[in-house]
């Protein structure tokens, strides 16, 4: 199996997708704390941006390799900017 090189349209629509998913978790976040906004709840919805790139990675994984990366990287870059945001 070839390794395909690394797509920025693939990688494009993938943080489009983990996009939409933060914009529902900060409309979440914001009506559950009633407008309330801190830096650790910034830094839960970026964490919460994380989790399903890397649960979908892990399932590409065995299905399509070639995807997998891409779900890493957005997955690991969320994860760590949240957990700069919480630990700053």
């Amino acid at each position: 199996m070839e390794k395909q090189p690394f797509s920025w349209g693939k990688l494009g629509m993938i943080l489009i997708l983990t996009l939409a998913v933060g914009v529902g978790a900060y409309f979440v976040a914001w009506q559950f704390n009633d407008g309330k906004m801190t830096k650790n709840v910034y830094g839960s919805i970026l964490l919460g941006m994380a989790l399903p790139s890397l649960l979908m990675g892990g399932i590409f994984r065995l299905f399509r390799p070639d995807l997998q990366r891409y779900f890493a990287i957005t997955g690991l870059g969320f994860m760590l900017a949240g957990l700069v945001v919480i630990l700053s």
